[in-house]
């Protein structure tokens, strides 16, 4: 091989492989198709072989797309590692960040670790609250960045990005028999939650009775209840608790709509601090397949 693996020439080749659609990634690197396709046979020549079929519409790779893919990966990411190192000790501040119970236990322990990695000098206070709460807070000005669930009729004063669709579903103990009870017991977050609404108007939809057995403000109250066999529980599809048992249609509970996870923002481009948080959230918590 006589040329180098420029940096940018591997990242597309990383977004055809995730995205397979030489559409999507022109999208996303807001370029045309034929420069995304002149990119990859420019990575072609350099490695000297042929990274994918002929075919670019059915993206498939070839063993050596196939041997290249894994450093290629480790490359972008000790690439940007490095960018965001070195640049990070001349960002400082602080960032409110405002999230629901639930994703400051499941989605952000991870983020909010490698983001202080990053960036050691950006100081981040949490506020957990309900999404309907945060939309007014960030509104006012009292939060900087939300993480968020998309409600009707919540509509925050903020810029707002959808990071991905999060499908819900029911859960109860390993074992248990709250799902059988003639009326379903549940435990539940308090009004004003989507999760909520939408288990209780899928079960009057199929006319299965329910009663509320426990309200709790904390995700830990309705685990409890559910671990316990004394209710069943709605939570997000990614949230994984060891002695839950997730049910369907087939255990006599409704299929459930997924809700959509909103990133909010006040005042992008204002708060160099709040851009950077912002930015760690998309990559680390959204999906590149929404739109």
């Amino acid at each position: 091989m006589g040329r180098p693996l420029e940096i940018n020439l591997l990242r597309t080749f990383v977004m055809l492989v995730e995205e397979r659609s030489v559409t999507r990634v022109a999208r996303r690197l807001n370029r045309t198709q034929p420069a995304i396709s002149m990119q990859l046979g420019r990575l072609s020549d350099a490695v000297g072989r042929p990274l994918f079929e002929h075919d670019l519409r059915h993206l498939r790779l070839t063993r050596h797309g196939e041997m290249l893919l894994p450093y290629a990966r480790q490359m972008l990411k000790m690439h940007d590692d490095a960018y965001s190192r070195l640049s990070s000790e001349e960002i400082a501040g602080r960032v409110t960040l405002g999230c629901p119970d639930l994703y400051a236990a499941f989605l952000l322990p991870q983020t909010l670790a490698s983001f202080k990695t990053a960036y050691p000098s950006i100081e981040v206070t949490v506020r957990c609250a309900l999404s309907a709460p945060l939309a007014e807070e960030i509104s006012s000005g009292l939060i900087d960045v939300a993480l968020a669930t998309r409600m009707p009729n919540v509509h925050p004063n903020a810029s707002v990005t959808l990071l991905r669709r999060e499908p819900l579903v029911w859960l109860g103990a390993k074992s248990g028999k709250a799902f059988r009870e003639e009326i379903l017991p549940l435990a539940l977050l308090p009004d004003g939650n989507l999760y909520r609404d939408y288990a209780l108007q899928a079960l009057n939809d199929v006319g299965r009775a329910w009663r509320i057995a426990c309200v709790s403000e904390s995700i830990a109250g309705m685990e409890a209840m559910a671990l316990a066999d004394a209710a069943v529980i709605v939570l997000a599809q990614s949230v994984k608790v060891a002695g839950l048992h997730r049910f369907n249609e087939q255990d006599g509970l409704p299929s459930l709509p997924p809700v959509d996870l909103v990133l909010w923002q006040r005042k992008p481009g204002t708060f160099p601090a709040a851009d950077h948080l912002a930015a760690h959230i998309k990559r680390d918590v959204g999906d590149i397949s929404v739109s």
